[in-house]
């Protein structure tokens, strides 16, 4: 149990120079600080943080709790070091990588259910594990230096830290099952800057340079025992510093790409069968040239990612979308420990090797490409020989976040919903965009005067409604 565990944790974190904890009056500042490896998290860092997180959950003077980065703007957390777990595997190793893996999602876990506002400064790269720090916590800022993405494909793992169970739930486009989310997983794209914060990945965009003021502001968050007044505190602190979408700013896909994503990118289907759709649809002229061409791009991107990894994935959606936290993270753990259990079937350490030792510039050439029912069924149940959980935080789960849905962006599900007259308002007349527009950016408790407010809704409008004659709205089902 981490409680029994904490005392034999807290000297070890006092040894460790990979995490730098400082204290800012009410607000505690956690600092990653292994930059010749950009953040890459290991053993140390996972076992650093859960301890004093602990700890500052307990304090009545403990009030904001700020993670960032000592090597941004390059990176906040790069990811995982697979290397080392690749390097252990060789070596017999393998209850390391256990340890890693349990440390690691026990404390996305603790971040996700903490009973106090956390927030991620994701300046620079954010990639595996550093998603796995930022997603589940209330306030993820972005900066116009963010890289997120989710590679794992690419070495035979799965898109793993709970990110499964998050993207469904909060992505604010490209479809209200989070096929946006899924897309940038099967394919590993990067999105940058405000995409992030335009998508749902971040909940407010602030520009770099004003993260220094930013950190010593939430320091003066005022003390209360009310949960909901110190995060609502905390986001208005944040608001106060936020940045104006670029000049010129575009969302990086199109009304026809995003329509591509929603339409093929549900986890219901196999992901053969997602690739014969996506080949179908490619090939037939009755479909514009600009969405013919992004399935095509597409169709290229998935041929070079694992098979083994993409059917894993689409099950961990699949499954992680409908269950709790807790369950979530557990599969995350079993399926991962059962992938690296199964090497000659996952590929994962020649993976690795193959690009991040040999640093190779071609794709790794993957063995497996049809894995039977059976093979995917084995690498997602538990293993008897194998018997692993997460370690206790606070005992709590949950179905969905408390906090995310009141700090962050309108979803299409929230502007379907005042457009067809489904909000609980009681109103029965249609709207126009305009209408919609102000409502959103004027009178909604969530989203009024925050940024990039009216480009969402208009781009959600302009994807998935008609208008009449009359100018009112009718959304597209």
């Amino acid at each position: 149990m981490i409680r029994s565990t904490v005392r034999g944790m807290v000297q070890r974190r006092q040894m460790s120079s990979l995490v730098k904890f400082k204290t800012n009056n009410t607000a505690r500042v956690v600092t990653l600080n292994r930059p010749e490896k950009l953040n890459a998290i290991n053993h140390e860092i996972c076992h650093s943080i859960l301890p004093v997180m602990q700890e500052y959950a307990k304090s009545d003077v403990a009030n904001v709790i700020v993670f960032d980065s000592a090597c941004a703007p390059r990176a906040f957390c790069a990811g995982g070091d697979i290397v080392l777990m690749a390097k252990a595997m060789r070596r017999d190793m393998l209850e390391k990588v256990d340890d890693f893996f349990q440390g690691e999602y026990t404390m996305n876990w603790m971040l996700a259910t903490y009973p106090k506002p956390v927030v991620a400064l994701m300046d620079g790269i954010t990639m595996g594990g550093g998603v796995g720090l930022t997603i589940h916590v209330p306030f993820r800022v972005a900066t116009e230096n963010t890289k997120w993405a989710m590679p794992e494909l690419d070495i035979g793992l799965h898109p793993d830290v709970g990110v499964s169970f998050a993207l469904p739930r909060i992505m604010t486009l490209g479809g209200q099952e989070g096929q946006l989310g899924y897309y940038l997983c099967l394919t590993g794209e990067v999105l940058q800057g405000a995409d992030v914060y335009m998508a749902g990945l971040a909940s407010h965009y602030v520009e770099s340079t004003q993260h220094g003021a930013l950190k010593e502001r939430l320091g003066t968050v005022p003390i209360t025992r009310k949960a909901d007044e110190t995060f609502a505190n905390t986001n208005a602190v944040i608001e106060e510093f936020s940045s104006p979408l670029p000049d010129g700013y575009q969302f990086k896909y199109n009304k026809e790409e995003l329509d591509v994503i929603e339409r093929f990118f549900h986890y219901d289907v196999s992901y053969k069968e997602l690739r014969k759709n996506l080949e179908a649809f490619a090939s037939s002229n009755a479909n514009s040239e600009v969405a013919r061409n992004f399935a095509k791009a597409t169709l290229e991107k998935l041929s070079t990612k694992s098979t083994v990894s993409a059917e894993i994935t689409r099950e961990q959606f699949r499954r992680n979308s409908q269950r709790d936290i807790q369950s979530a993270m557990k599969q995350d753990l079993i399926t991962s420990t059962n992938l690296l259990r199964n090497n000659e079937l996952a590929e994962f350490e020649n993976a690795v090797i193959h690009k991040l030792v040999e640093k190779a510039k071609t794709p790794y050439e993957w063995k497996n490409t049809s894995p039977s029912v059976a093979d995917i069924s084995k690498l997602l149940a538990a293993d008897p020989a194998n018997p692993i959980d997460l370690l206790e935080t606070f005992g709590v789960t949950f179905k969905n976040y408390r906090y995310h849905n009141k700090f962050t962006l309108p979803t299409e599900a929230a502007v379907q919903a005042y457009i067809t007259g489904t909000d609980q308002s009681g109103r029965s007349m249609a709207v126009t965009r305009a209408e919609t527009v102000k409502y959103f950016t004027e009178f909604n408790p969530v989203s009024r005067g925050k940024v990039g407010t009216e480009y969402v809704v208009n781009l959600i409008i302009d994807r998935k409604c008609r208008m009449d004659n009359d100018s009112f709205l009718h959304w597209n089902y």
